[in-house]
């Protein structure tokens, strides 16, 4: 499948999957950590961790399958939503209590139509556009799914995957405004009240930023 495609696809489920908090967490951290679901279920609130490097505040997470443990950077906002989700729970408690077929089911959930995807796909798909970023001799992906080389692996990560600039969240009008015109391209919807819902922003938004985009042709 085409990098464009791949990166709509991620891009879409990441924003539909804010419907429901616990969900969009999940999706989340196989965005951003490349989590797999064995490693989600074994997840607990401790496993999240904030250390500080040179001055520069980073956030991690010890992610465990099969008896390895690997640590793994991952974007604020994400940390931020797993501790939102976490709230009143102990530190060995289980961040999700899904298995790895309700995981599947999340993913498939929020999958574009057409074009189903479970959680190993998400994360595939992820790895094939950071793999398209690796403009050095080093393959820091494969850095990040083994646990080795923690620093060149944050640089990595906050240079090159769209997760950790917000490029592939919604804040930024002209981030949203991209996302919008793929959107209206990808699924030929057009009416600014429906994709409002479908991508949980308000219809105001989405109707001004389709304006604006609009005005650029005239």
């Amino acid at each position: 499948m085409d990098l464009l495609q791949l990166e709509f696809d991620i891009r879409y489920i990441n924003a539909v999957s804010r419907k429901v908090l616990e969900e969009h967490a999940l999706i989340r951290l196989i965005i951003s950590a490349l989590a797999t679901p064995n490693e989600l279920e074994n997840l607990v609130k401790r496993d999240f961790r904030i250390i500080n490097r040179n001055g520069e505040t980073v956030y991690t997470v010890k992610l465990t399958s099969g008896g390895r443990s690997r640590v793994a950077p991952i974007d604020e906002r994400t940390y931020g939503i797993v501790m939102d989700i976490c709230r009143s729970k102990g530190g060995r408690q289980r961040v999700f209590n899904y298995t790895k077929e309700e995981m599947d089911r999340i993913v498939e959930k929020y999958s574009p139509a057409r074009r189903k995807y479970n959680a190993l796909k998400l994360r595939e798909a992820v790895i094939e556009i950071l793999r398209d970023c690796l403009f050095f001799d080093h393959d820091y992906v494969s850095d990040l799914l083994n646990g080795a080389n923690l620093d060149g692996v944050i640089d990595f990560l906050h240079d090159s995957h769209p997760m950790f600039s917000g490029m592939w969240d919604l804040d930024d009008d002209e981030v949203a405004e991209d996302f919008i015109m793929n959107y209206t391209a990808m699924t030929g919807i057009r009416d600014a009240k429906k994709i409002a819902e479908e991508i949980c922003e308000s219809e105001e938004r989405v109707a001004r930023l389709m304006r604006k985009e609009f005005r650029k042709f005239l």
